[in-house]
C-alpha cells in the first residue's frame, strides 16, 4: 500500500508576518549594543582625559605656553584633556582645575576660572607649590551622554545641564624639585715620613806593631803598620715605612653655577637613544652617574623579539657597555664621564632599532661637581 506524503507549503505572507514581528526586536537589540558601547566610550574618555591633563600639569618643564611651569599653565592642561575627547562629549568649560595640599583638603575655588568655571585663563600663577610634597593638582571633567534617540533610552542620558554628567577627576602631587645627596669623598693625602737609618760603623782600629828586633846592629825596626780599617759604611737604608700608595685622586672643583645647564627633547632614531646637553659655563661638569629608561619589552616591532636591550652609553666617548635587558638602569661610569664647555650628546644604544616608543622614556644625569649636586639634568617625553 503506497501512502502518498502531504507536505504543506509555507505562504510568502506568513514570513513576511513573521519578519515584520521579529524585526522591530532586532533593530532594537542592535540599536541597544550600540547605544550601550557609546556609553561606555565616553565613560572611558572622560576618565583617560582627566588623568592626562592631570599628568601634563604635574611633569616638570615649562609648559606649552613657553612662559610659566605646567602647573600653572591652564590653557596646556585643558589642551591635554581635549587630545584624548574623540567624541566631543565635553568642553573647555566642563573642565575644573583645582589644587589641593592631600586627600581631605578643601581645594582651592578660584584657580584656573574657577568652579564652576566662569573664564578661561591661559595661565594663572596663584599655584606655587615650591618645595613641599603635599600639593597635588586635581582636574575634574564632566561629560555629557545623549541618545541618538532619545524617545527610545532617554532615561540613559547624562549630562551637565540635566545635573548628573558622566565626571572623573584625577590627582597627582605636584614635584617641583627633587634633591639627591650625594656624598664626594675627599681623599686625605698621608705623606710618607722617610726613616733615615744611617749605619756608619767607622772602626778606627790603628794596631801600631812597634816591634824592636834587637840584633848585633841595631837597626831599630819601628813598623808602625797602623791597620785602620775605617770601615764606614754610611749607607742611609731609607726605608719609607710609610706604605701609602700615593694614588693622587682629583678633587673635583667647587663650580659656582651649574642650573644653567640646558638639555634638549629626547630624540629616538634607529638603535639609539640621545639627548643634547648644552654646558654654558667656561669649565668643565663631572658626571657621577646616570640612569635611563625605557620601552624593553614592545620597543621593537619588526621581528618576533618585541624586547630591547642596552648596549652602550656614551657622552663624548664610550663610558659605560653591557648588556641590560631594562625597563630601566642605573650606570655608573668606567673612568670618568664628563661634560665640557659647549653641547655634547648623550647617546644609549640598544641591540635593534627602537620603534615604538611609549612616552615612559627618562634620562636622570646626576653631577658629581660640588655645587652641582642639587642640579641634576633631567628629561622626560614632550606630550
Amino acid at each position: 500500500m503506497n501512502l502518498k506524503k502531504i507536505t504543506p507549503k509555507k505562504n510568502k505572507a506568513q514570513a513576511m508576518v513573521e519578519f515584520a514581528i521579529v524585526l522591530p526586536m532586532l533593530l532594537l537589540l542592535l540599536y541597544g549594543l550600540l547605544e550601550a558601547g557609546r556609553l561606555l566610550f565616553i565613560y572611558s574618555t572622560v576618565v583617560t582625559a582627566s588623568r592626562q591633563a592631570v599628568r601634563y600639569g604635574s611633569a616638570t618643564g615649562i609648559g606649552s605656553g613657553g612662559t610659566v611651569p605646567r602647573y600653572q599653565d591652564c590653557a596646556g592642561i585643558r589642551a591635554a584633556a581635549q587630545r584624548a575627547d574623540f567624541l566631543n562629549a565635553f568642553d573647555d568649560e566642563d573642565i575644573i582645575i583645582a589644587y589641593d595640599t592631600g586627600p581631605g583638603s578643601s581645594p582651592a575655588p578660584n584657580f584656573c576660572g574657577g568652579n564652576p568655571v566662569t573664564s578661561l585663563p591661559a595661565t594663572d600663577t596663584s599655584f606655587n607649590p615650591g618645595n613641599f610634597n603635599d600639593r597635588r593638582l586635581l582636574v575634574t571633567i564632566e561629560g555629557d551622554y545623549l541618545p541618538i534617540v532619545p524617545r527610545i533610552v532617554g532615561f540613559l542620558e547624562r549630562s551637565v545641564p540635566n545635573g548628573n554628567p558622566i565626571a572623573a577627576q584625577s590627582a597627582r602631587t605636584v614635584l617641583v624639585s627633587v634633591s639627591i645627596p650625594v656624598t664626594v669623598v675627599i681623599p686625605t693625602w698621608t705623606a710618607s715620613t722617610p726613616t733615615f737609618t744611617p749605619s756608619p760603623t767607622p772602626t778606627d782600629t790603628p794596631t801600631p806593631t812597634n816591634t824592636p828586633t834587637p840584633t848585633n846592629t841595631p837597626t831599630p825596626v819601628f813598623t808602625n803598620t797602623p791597620t785602620r780599617t775605617p770601615t764606614i759604611t754610611r749607607t742611609p737604608t731609607l726605608t719609607s715605612t710609610a706604605t701609602a700608595t700615593l694614588t693622587p685622586t682629583s678633587i673635583l672643583p667647587t663650580v659656582p653655577v651649574c642650573n644653567n645647564i640646558t638639555h634638549g627633547p629626547i630624540v629616538i632614531s634607529g638603535s639609539t637613544m640621545s639627548m643634547t646637553i648644552t654646558n654654558p659655563n667656561p669649565y668643565t661638569i663631572t658626571v657621577l652617574d646616570v640612569f635611563v629608561k625605557w620601552n624593553s619589552d614592545k620597543g621593537h616591532q619588526t621581528t618576533d623579539d618585541k624586547t630591547l636591550r642596552l648596549l652602550n652609553a656614551s657622552l663624548g666617548g664610550q663610558f659605560w657597555s653591557g648588556n641590560n635587558p631594562g625597563p630601566s638602569a642605573s650606570l655608573n661610569p668606567v673612568g670618568q664621564a664628563t661634560i665640557p664647555t659647549g653641547s655634547t650628546t648623550l647617546v644609549f644604544t640598544f641591540h635593534q632599532s627602537y620603534d615604538r616608543p611609549d612616552n615612559t622614556e627618562e634620562i636622570l644625569v646626576n653631577l658629581a661637581n660640588p655645587g652641582c649636586q642639587n642640579d641634576p639634568i633631567h628629561a622626560t617625553p614632550q606630550p
